[in-house]
C-alpha cells in the first residue's frame, strides 16, 4: 500500500477547511501526482458522471501539462480556492485506501527511473490524453472508470517509482486510443448529446 498517499490523505483530513490550494500546500513535491489521483477517485466506479467528469477532467489535464512543463501543479487562483465538502472528502479518502490496497498487489518492480524527468513528461502526455477521454460527456458505463484507473496507475507509479504501475497506466491509455479509433463516429454522436447536458458545467469551469 502507498504509505505516501495514505499519509497525505490522513494529513489533509485533519484540516478544518479543505481546498485544492490546501491540498497542494500539504503535499509539497508530490502535490501534482496526488492531486490528480484525488480528482480521479470519484470516477473509480462503473456509473459515469457526465457533468463532473468534464469539470474535473479539465483539472487533471492541467496537471498533466504541469507534469510536462516543470513537474508542478497547474491551477488558477480561483481553482485553488475550490472547497471540498467533508462528506465528499470522506468518500475520496475511502476510495484512496481501497485502491491503494489493490494496487500494492500489482507493484512488482521499483526503480528511480520511474520518477525521472523523462518519465514525468511521458506520464504527463498519457494523463492529458486519458483525461481528455474522461472529460467526454459519454453516457456509457465504465467511460469514466477506465480512464480514471489509467490516471490512478500513472500517478501512483510516479509516486512509488514503480515501473509496472506506470506500464499499466500507459497500457490503458493505448487501449483508449484504439477504442477512439474504432468507435470515433459513435463517440462523437454521444459526446454531442452529452455536451448539451454539461454546458453549464463548462461555463462554470471557464469562470474559474
Amino acid at each position: 500500500m502507498s504509505k505516501k498517499l495514505l499519509s497525505a490523505l490522513d494529513e489533509i483530513s485533519e484540516k478544518p477547511v479543505i481546498t485544492l490550494g490546501e491540498i497542494i500546500n500539504s503535499l509539497k513535491k508530490d502535490s501534482v501526482t496526488i492531486l490528480c489521483m484525488i480528482v480521479a477517485f470519484p470516477f473509480l466506479q462503473p456509473i459515469p458522471i457526465p457533468g463532473i467528469s468534464s469539470l474535473l477532467g479539465s483539472i487533471i489535464i492541467l496537471q498533466g501539462i504541469g507534469l510536462i512543463k516543470n513537474g508542478q501543479p497547474f491551477l488558477t487562483k480561483r481553482m485553488k480556492k475550490v472547497k471540498l465538502e467533508k462528506n465528499t472528502w470522506q468518500l475520496i479518502h475511502k476510495a484512496g485506501i481501497k485502491f491503494s490496497s489493490y494496487s500494492s498487489r500489482l507493484s512488482l518492480y521499483k526503480h528511480p527511473w520511474a520518477n525521472s524527468r523523462i518519465s514525468q513528461m511521458t506520464a504527463g502526455i498519457s494523463i492529458i490524453l486519458t483525461a481528455a477521454f474522461l472529460s467526454l460527456p459519454l453516457p456509457i458505463p465504465f467511460s469514466n472508470f477506465i480512464p480514471a484507473l489509467g490516471i490512478f496507475f500513472l500517478c501512483l507509479g510516479l509516486l512509488e517509482e514503480d515501473v509496472c504501475l506506470l506500464a499499466l497506466g500507459h497500457g490503458i491509455m493505448v487501449i483508449l486510443g484504439f477504442i477512439v479509433a474504432y468507435s470515433y463516429q459513435f463517440i462523437v454522436e454521444q459526446a454531442q448529446v452529452g455536451f448539451e447536458y454539461v454546458r453549464p458545467y463548462i461555463n462554470q469551469l471557464l469562470s474559474l
